[in-house]
């Protein structure tokens, strides 16, 4: 064996996941705590306030979806940690990848919430989203071709696993060209349809006669 092979098995690979899982929750926690950050209390006289604070629904609004969209990404990331028991220099990376894109949405909520008429705030917060997504179930399918899942989980259930990070990003995705064809306003629309697709394609899935994933569900 090699010197790189010795220090793969020594040093790099094979460690138990949770310091990234304690690492993830970190930054995930920061992140949805900067996003209240663009919500700054107006200085104003007492008769003007209501004016000034009906003037922040939009950013209020942004702030909530980027909350749940967050949440919803870091209950999926908790969910495949269950499952996903040791780490690879591959996984730290694709993780560390998926944690820019967290990182990042506090900023792509700010320009969304100044300019959300503006077709390239869409795309740089449904991009933001996708990116989130889309790395998210890459990280589940390269650990399960890797070995780093645990035996328990079978076939189905991960096919069931994966088939939950997907409607989410994909609304998203699918906002992209929406917003430049219909505009920024149609687009936002759409992101509204993200949940009860997940719920929706969930349940189907769910519905579907497996005796594997029934057992995976137990």
């Amino acid at each position: 064996m090699t010197t790189y092979g010795r220090y793969l098995r020594a040093v790099a690979e094979g460690a138990p996941a949770e310091r990234l899982v304690f690492f993830s929750d970190a930054v995930f926690a920061i992140a949805m705590t900067l996003l209240v950050v663009e919500l700054r209390v107006p200085e104003l006289e007492g008769d003007e306030l209501g004016v000034a604070l009906t003037r922040l629904t939009p950013q209020y609004l942004t702030f909530i979806l980027s909350f749940a969209v967050i949440g919803v990404v870091w209950m999926s990331h908790h969910r495949k940690f269950r499952a996903i028991t040791h780490c690879t220099q591959t996984l730290l990376r694709i993780n560390l990848f998926l944690l820019l894109a967290v990182a990042s949405m506090p900023f792509s909520t700010a320009v969304l919430g100044r300019y959300g008429s503006e077709r390239l705030s869409v795309y740089i917060y449904a991009t933001t989203i996708c990116l989130s997504g889309f790395t998210l179930s890459a990280m589940w399918i390269y650990a399960w071709h890797h070995g780093l899942v645990d035996g328990a989980v079978t076939v189905d259930v991960f096919r069931y696993v994966l088939v939950q990070s997907f409607p989410v990003p994909g609304i998203f995705l699918l906002s992209i060209p929406v917003a430049m064809l219909f505009g920024a306003t149609a687009a936002e629309i759409t992101w509204a349809a993200a949940l009860p697709a997940a719920a929706i394609i969930t349940r189907v899935y769910r519905a579907l006669p497996s005796r594997t994933l029934d057992e995976g569900r137990q």
